[in-house]
């Protein structure tokens, strides 16, 4: 690893993390609200995919897709809808006050939380633009959209759906690599989604080293997707478990009881990793934005 990565990129970031207590506090929320929308995404899509699809008739995941077939359904999805509009409303607000706050931060300027935040309520619209424009092309889109389409159209067409998907996560990769700062373009200097994406494209291209790697430590400490998964996953099957398994109502009532504290406190515990990798990953890119966006602007 190079001096002038370390030093212009990686340190400022880690910096960040370890003295600025406040911004990962103020962060949490936005950290938590991705880890339940994405992680029961994914947790419905394969438990569907793996009860109907492929037959398995395992009571602990029938027990997980009943919950969403079940006769509070109606409830079910007001909830969810509400969900959903609050995360890609507030999302693409909290991100815009995380840029200001590390671009003020950096510039050694008093760093305001409510200040940006309601400069974010008011200039959100183009990175909620551009959010919506191009979440399908992430990793965890492609999957979901994968697993819906082999649901829809069946086995027989694994092959045909592997290759296409394949070729779209292939597109996505080059595609994700320059639209790479195109949101530090929207937020710091004010640009549309496409002309920011223009912008994006020639900083990618033109340190496409630096852009590559980290591309590829972004993509590693996305990983942590699969492991809120399993832990989303665990607890259903163990409700399940307790339901078969304790015939006496007392001891199952503490079981359920030990059992949801205990995932309610590693849902706290993947917010907060979630809200600190967040707010790590933002500063890298940032601090590789602003290095390099300088060099284009100079040449």
């Amino acid at each position: 690893m190079d001096q002038s990565f370390t030093q212009n990129i990686l340190n400022p970031s880690l910096e960040l993390i370890r003295n600025d207590s406040k911004i990962k506090r103020f962060y949490f929320f936005p950290g938590l609200l991705s880890v339940i929308f994405l992680s029961v995404l994914l947790l419905y899509q394969v438990v569907y995919t793996y009860v109907i699809l492929l037959g398995r008739k395992d009571d602990a995941l029938e027990l997980i897709l009943q919950f969403f077939h079940s006769d509070y359904l109606s409830e079910t999805l007001i909830v969810s809808t509400i969900f959903v509009i609050l995360y890609i409303i507030l999302i693409p607000i909290f991100e815009w006050w995380l840029i200001q706050y590390i671009d003020k931060k950096s510039g050694g300027e008093s760093a305001s939380r409510s200040d940006s935040i309601w400069f974010g309520v008011f200039r959100f619209y183009p990175l909620f633009e551009f959010n919506n424009t191009f979440n399908m092309f992430k990793f965890i889109s492609i999957i979901n959209g994968y697993l819906f389409t082999l649901r829809f159209l069946g086995l027989e067409y694994l092959t045909s759906l592997s290759i296409v998907f394949t070729i779209a996560f292939l597109f996505s990769i080059i595609l994700n690599i320059l639209i790479a700062y195109a949101r530090y373009e929207i937020v710091l200097a004010g640009k549309w989604v496409f002309e920011a994406i223009g912008w994006s494209s020639q900083i990618a291209l033109l340190n496409i080293k630096t852009t590559l790697r980290l591309y590829v430590l972004m993509f590693i400490m996305n990983i942590k997707v699969i492991f809120n998964f399993i832990v989303f996953l665990i607890f259903p099957i163990l409700s399940a478990f307790i339901v078969g398994f304790i015939s006496s109502q007392t001891f199952a009532t503490i079981a359920f009881v030990i059992l949801w504290i205990l995932f309610l406190f590693l849902l706290l515990v993947l917010g907060y990793m979630t809200a600190v990798l967040d707010v790590f990953t933002t500063s890298i890119w940032y601090n590789a934005y602003k290095q390099w966006k300088k060099k284009l602007e100079d040449s």
